[in-house]
C-alpha cells in the first residue's frame, strides 16, 4: 500500500487535490442558508464519487502497468482535451 502512495501521477494528485476541494466547498454551500446553495453543495459531492473511482481506477493501473506508463497516458489525455479546448475557443472566436 505504502508504493502505490508513493507514486503520484497526474489523475492522483489532482483527484485527491479536488477531493479535498470539493469536500471543503460542498459544505460551506450546504451550510449556506439558500436551498439552491444547499443542493450544489450535494451535487458536489455526488459528482466526487466518479472522482474518487477515477482515482482508485489509476491506482489498478499503477500496480498493473507501472507509473510510467500510465503517467505517459494521462498525459497524452490531458494534451487531448487542452487541444480540443483550444479547438473550440478558435471556432468560437471566427
Amino acid at each position: 500500500m505504502n508504493t502505490l502512495l508513493k507514486k503520484p501521477t497526474l489523475f492522483f494528485v489532482l483527484g485527491i487535490l479536488s477531493i479535498l476541494a470539493g469536500t471543503v466547498y460542498a459544505i460551506m454551500l450546504i451550510a449556506g442558508n439558500s436551498a439552491q446553495d444547499g443542493l450544489l453543495g450535494i451535487y458536489i459531492l455526488f459528482s466526487l464519487v466518479l472522482v474518487l473511482f477515477t482515482v482508485i481506477a489509476d491506482r489498478l493501473l499503477v500496480r498493473k502497468f507501472g507509473n510510467q506508463k500510465v503517467n505517459k497516458v494521462q498525459f497524452s489525455f490531458l494534451l487531448l482535451i487542452v487541444l480540443l479546448w483550444i479547438m473550440r475557443a478558435i471556432l468560437n472566436w471566427l
